[in-house]
């Protein structure tokens, strides 16, 4: 079998494993970021896993989009993502509150704040 096959079959094995295990997708977030001056409002939509230790490229996103475009509502779509219980907690408590936090430091940012639910929310087991 030529070495090419060998990669595409080994390429499509490792994606069959993240369908299969949803906890063990990619590690990378794809973001994108969608405007809509009519309504003032940007969609911000995030897909991979988000979990506490990737959270903050979601803050950083959007807190240059808040900066950018004051007065505009920020909804967070996590429709296509999987995401972990305390990432979303997070989540939730920030849109709660109305902010959003830099991402790099402790300082926040107001804004109206909105999160569509993820399809998968992740459990994950504490350690006692």
């Amino acid at each position: 079998m030529p070495e090419s096959n060998l990669r595409h079959l080994n390429h499509a094995s490792r994606a069959r494993s993240f369908r299969a295990h949803p906890s063990h997708g990619d590690p990378r977030l794809k973001v994108v970021v969608r405007i809509d001056p009519t309504e003032e409002c940007a969609h911000v939509e995030v897909r991979g896993v988000v979990t506490t230790d990737n959270i903050r490229a979601v803050y950083v996103v959007c807190r240059r989009v808040a900066t950018k475009l004051a007065g505009y509502e920020l909804v967070v779509d996590l429709a296509h993502a999987r995401v972990t219980a305390a990432a979303f907690e997070e989540l939730r408590e920030h849109a709660r509150r109305a902010i959003v936090s830099s991402g790099i430091d402790s300082s926040v940012t107001p804004c109206r704040l909105r999160i569509v639910d993820p399809p998968v929310i992740l459990r994950t087991k504490e350690l006692a």
